[in-house]
């Protein structure tokens, strides 16, 4: 009988045995412990958003309150607690659980056994305060002496880009350094390792808020979904309003730039003009005629008013003239039917009349009258030399030359000194007898001509300034222009300050600033 030999394990396989079978659950236990921290990080992640949403809830609620640093009423309007000094308030995770913001079950402490511990913080100028928030664990996140700034980070991939971390006791930083606080502004800034949420006014998910008091700006389009805007006052945009159907206005249209319009053609008319030329114009696309046409009015009945100077560059037909339709040689500029004028049809050039005729009868020429017929006159009017001894005029005297008198020259017109007066050049007298002239459309004495001293002020609603003469001269005018960017603004008193300045004062009527400049005619 043959025996047989059985054989075992040796020493050292065994010993390799044991060591794989260690390596292998030693490394799936890490696996295990990397899976339940990379749990817990993102449920700290998720804790925290769900606080940092309702911060931000509570500050679009309780605004009035937090611009007003104000301490919470403790009652069912207000039940708090809040606790406001200088510019910073404090609340706790029970204020938002009292508001209804967060769960009666959430405890305050997260999944990593740490509390929190919110600031808000009042920045800006009245009216126009905005609010700002940090959210901070009490606890910063270590083991063993180390932190856990890989944990933290897990964290703030869960709690979004208004997460943050410490990395120092002074100064808390942003998803991706999108951002940074420092303790200087919020004191719950204590150490490294601190998981952190910023809220509010600078905070990105507090952008989706859009509060009624208009502190917080859309940060997108408004999308009313073929709805209606209702009941709006001003409506401000700095880009292009493109709308579909009517425009309707129950007061004025105004337009910073020019208004364009299109006919049945499709041909524009521009209305406003370039800012060339120091004009308004409408302006047409086509070589077409521009027509006024009222179907309702009657003939001979008024479609145009212009009630100041008309300048026409080229010819003028009425009554349905041709404007072309003249005699060879001659230029043109107005063809109608009959010319009936109430003043002076004239002759002349460069303000010079050659030739006039009058509406009380007068006729006059300054060279050859030639008639085919008889010329009856009850005054002959001679550009020649006229002896009387005495003349009479009921109007003016026209002399192409000097006038020499033998003796003393009496003048009765009278004036004051500063008052305007035309045509440059004639010459009267005080009601005290002093010579004075005419110069540049003001009346002067014979010390010299008039000089205007200006002032200029810019105020909120009610500007006002005074301009001053010289020391040796006085105060004969002036006046005042007030100014102002938009809606209108009167001139409410112009008047003599003492005897070498004038004062004047504006108002907008409302709260905007205007300018004025003052004017002094001195002499």
């Amino acid at each position: 009988m043959k025996m047989k030999i059985k054989k075992g394990f040796s020493l050292l396989e065994l010993t390799l045995v044991l060591g794989v079978g260690t390596m292998v659950a030693f490394m799936k236990f890490q696996d295990m412990k990397n899976e339940q921290e990379s749990i817990l990080a993102s449920a700290v992640g998720q804790q925290m958003k769900q606080i940092g949403e309702a911060v931000n809830g509570y500050i679009n609620i309780r605004y009035d309150k937090l611009s007003t640093l104000s301490n919470a009423a403790g009652t069912g309007t207000d039940p708090g607690p809040r606790t406001c000094s200088g510019s910073v308030c404090e609340i706790t995770y029970q204020t938002l659980i009292n508001e209804g913001l967060l769960p009666s079950a959430f405890t305050g402490t997260n999944a990593n056994r740490s509390s929190y511990k919110i600031i808000l913080k009042r920045d800006g100028t009245t009216p126009n305060y905005v609010i700002n928030g940090l959210i901070t664990t009490s606890n910063p996140w270590s083991e063993g002496g180390k932190t856990r700034f890989d944990l933290l980070g897990k964290a703030m991939q869960t709690a979004g880009i208004d997460s943050g971390m410490t990395k120092s006791n002074t100064k808390a930083d942003g998803y991706n350094g999108s951002w940074s606080e420092q303790s200087t502004s919020f004191n719950n800034i204590t150490k490294a390792g601190q998981l952190v949420f910023r809220a509010g006014y600078n905070a990105s998910l507090y952008s989706a808020y859009l509060r009624r008091d208009g502190t917080l700006p859309m940060t997108g389009n408004l999308n009313m979904g073929n709805n209606d805007i209702n009941n709006a006052k001003n409506i401000t945009a700095s880009g292009t309003g493109n709308f579909g159907s009517n425009v309707n206005s129950g007061g004025n249209v105004t337009a910073a730039a020019q208004v364009i319009a299109h006919n049945g053609y499709g041909d524009t008319i521009t209305l406003g003009g370039d800012a060339a030329g120091n004009d308004y114009e409408i302006r047409l696309g086509t070589a077409k005629p521009l027509t006024l046409y009222s179907p309702s009015a009657g003939n001979y009945t008024t479609v145009l008013q212009v009630n100041r100077n008309t300048k026409i560059d080229q010819r003028l037909g009425l009554m349905g003239y041709d404007p072309n339709e003249l005699p060879s040689g001659w230029g043109g500029g107005l063809r109608t039917l009959d010319v009936y004028a109430a003043g002076t049809v004239g002759t002349g050039s460069g303000g010079t009349v050659n030739a006039y005729m009058n509406s009380s009868g007068n006729i006059y020429a300054s060279n050859d009258i030639n008639a085919g017929h008889q010329v009856n006159a009850q005054y002959v009017w001679a550009s020649g030399n006229l002896n009387s001894n005495y003349i009479h005029s009921n109007g003016n005297i026209d002399a192409n030359g000097r006038i020499n008198a033998g003796e003393f020259v009496y003048i009765n017109g009278q004036a004051n000194i500063g008052w305007g007066c035309s045509p440059n050049g004639v010459v009267g007298r005080t009601p005290e007898g002093k010579v004075i002239s005419c110069v540049n459309g003001v009346w002067s004495g014979s010390t010299g001509s008039p000089v205007i001293r200006t002032a200029y002020a810019s105020a909120y609603r009610f500007p006002g300034a005074v301009a001053y003469c010289a020391g040796s001269e006085k105060v004969v005018g002036g006046g005042g222009q007030c100014n102002t960017a938009e809606g209108y603004v009167w001139l409410t008193v112009s008047r003599p300050n003492g005897d070498n300045s004038w004062y004047a004062g504006c108002d907008t009527t409302k709260n905007i600033t205007a300018t004025i400049t003052v004017y002094a005619i001195c002499q």
